[in-house]
């Protein structure tokens, strides 16, 4: 039902965006499943008074799944103008929902987002997969600043397309809970040992991983950051059960 580009654009004009959602997860039963599945994991690791950050919201399916966990609030960070209106339709009813239209990296300013005919292939990375179909100049913030403004996240969701380094340039401090987005392309595993060594210099820290659009931990216990750090990526190229990309999920030592 939400398939055709122009049918979910007459429903979110017409406010019969969600009833229509409702609809075709009953309709294709994956989509509920998945749904079901990112809320049990965020469940399983938010306190109730959980301030989150979704950078890279895209439409807002990791908002949802934060708010439907028990989330306090949530704050999305999506500079892409095409997937907004999709976006607020889906989350926008929450009261403790905050969009903020900006993409994240090392400095403030502007940058050029590439959108893509796949919404969720767009981002500030200018080589990436899909093909580029415009431009637009988007407003770039810190984590830090964002962090100054609404407070310490407890779990910040970072999924950009491989900007994930540039956002954690832009952090200072160490976060309870952080997961970001890796690949296993040649040129993103050195962007994640990146991200991995950008962490480590905030101290101890678990890590974990969850398969490509999966809501399960692949290991059975959390590894040490820095032992993990130097065995990425180990056997994930064989050993992952879908394709090769998945989040890594960094915890404080402390929890």
């Amino acid at each position: 039902m939400l398939g055709t580009p122009t049918v979910k654009q007459l429903a979110i004009a017409a406010g019969l965006y969600r009833p229509a959602r409702w609809v075709t997860r009953r309709i294709h039963r994956a989509q509920l499943t998945a749904l079901h599945g990112d809320v049990e994991l965020y469940r399983s690791m938010l306190p109730g008074d959980a301030l989150c950050f979704d950078i890279g919201a895209n439409i807002g399916e990791k908002s949802e799944a934060m708010l439907r966990a028990g989330a306090k609030r949530v704050v999305a960070f999506e500079p892409n103008p095409r997937v907004l209106p999709e976006l607020r339709a889906r989350c926008g009813h929450w009261k403790n929902w905050t969009l903020v239209e900006a993409a994240l990296g090392s400095a403030p300013g502007f940058a050029t987002l590439f959108a893509r005919e796949r919404h969720g292939q767009s981002g500030l990375q200018e080589q990436w997969g899909g093909r580029i179909d415009g431009t637009y100049d988007v407003p770039v913030l810190t984590l830090d600043s964002a962090i100054r403004y609404f407070g310490r996240p407890w779990y910040c969701k970072i999924d950009v397309e491989g900007w994930e380094l540039e956002v954690l340039k832009g952090l200072s401090e160490p976060l309870p809970l952080l997961s970001f987005e890796f690949a296993l392309l040649d040129g993103d595993i050195a962007k994640t040992l990146g991200c991995l060594e950008r962490l480590s210099g905030f101290g101890a820290a678990r890590v974990n991983i969850t398969p490509a659009e999966a809501s399960e931990f692949h290991f059975a216990e959390w590894d040490a950051l820095e032992r993990f750090r130097g065995w990425f990526p180990g056997d994930l190229k064989r050993s992952l059960p879908r394709d090769i990309y998945g989040d890594i999920f960094v915890k404080s030592a402390a929890l």
